[in-house]
């Protein structure tokens, strides 16, 4: 028996099947080629998981965002180009915000399965997006402005009520909180500011706390979060000590920002 000649899978289904071998084949190939297809197009439309693709629209929106902001102090000749770039970043972040919310309405992702309100979340954050696109394209600066602070606003908030933490919700919290501080700094409230120093502190521990990033910049992320800190110690060094804290928010903030962007 072992010196028999055994033979080849071809021959075998020809002896098995006599009539159909070469339609058992053709079908085969057919099914394996079908499935090959499919699996190469499951993995190129899931190239980016569901939170690389909220950032991917997030950055297209924070750069409509930033090109409104700088309409303000733009003079005529600018605004025109400026106000092209902003309409392209608005309506990029609303297609793929579009594209983002049609396919997982129905296929919750990973860490979101159980909310109540997934489906009116992805509508919410549409509909500020396309509001935020629609006052651009008729020149409202400031409600533009604030369609786009709301829709990232929810968007922190569809990750809390999911107990998702990001590094950009960690961001957007300390930025905020130096944003304020500085602020009340400009109009003469330092006793305001000193009291947000508190906050700043946690803020800044939630930064170092949250999951490291996912993307190409994660190292230069990593590797600036200890400069970021050493910020934040400084400052609280300076209000412990009954010191004038505006020059430690000064030297806080462009680190801030820098963080902020690289988390986006």
């Amino acid at each position: 028996m072992d010196n028999a000649v055994k033979p080849t899978p071809r021959e075998w289904l020809k002896a098995v099947f006599p009539s159909g071998a070469k339609i058992y084949l053709k079908r085969r190939a057919a099914i394996i080629l079908a499935v090959a297809f499919v699996l190469t197009s499951t993995v190129v439309a899931s190239g980016l998981s569901f939170d690389q693709r909220v950032s991917e629209a997030r950055r297209h929106m924070r750069a409509a965002c930033q090109a409104v902001q700088k309409i303000a102090k733009a003079d005529a000749a600018e605004r025109s180009g400026i106000k092209e770039t902003a309409a392209g970043e608005a309506s990029e972040a609303e297609r793929l915000w579009a594209e983002l919310a049609k396919e997982y309405a129905a296929s919750v992702p990973e860490g979101y399965t159980g909310d109540p309100a997934w489906v009116q979340r992805l509508d919410d954050i549409r509909l500020n997006i396309a509001r935020m696109g629609k006052e651009i394209s008729t020149a409202q600066w400031r409600p533009a402005f604030l369609s786009c602070a709301h829709a990232c606003s929810l968007l922190a908030t569809m990750h809390e009520a999911n107990g998702v933490t990001l590094a950009i919700d960690a961001m957007s919290i300390l930025r905020k909180e130096v944003g304020l501080a500085r602020s009340f700094m400009a109009v003469g409230q330092p006793q305001k500011a000193l009291a947000l120093v508190k906050d700043i502190l946690a803020a800044r521990d939630g930064v170092l706390l949250a999951p490291p990033l996912v993307t190409s910049g994660r190292d230069a992320y990593r590797e600036a979060l200890p400069q970021l800190s050493l910020a934040v110690d400084a400052l609280a060094e300076a209000a412990r000590d009954g010191a004038e804290i505006r020059s430690s928010l000064d030297r806080l903030a462009p680190l801030v920002e820098r963080l902020y962007e690289m988390a986006i």
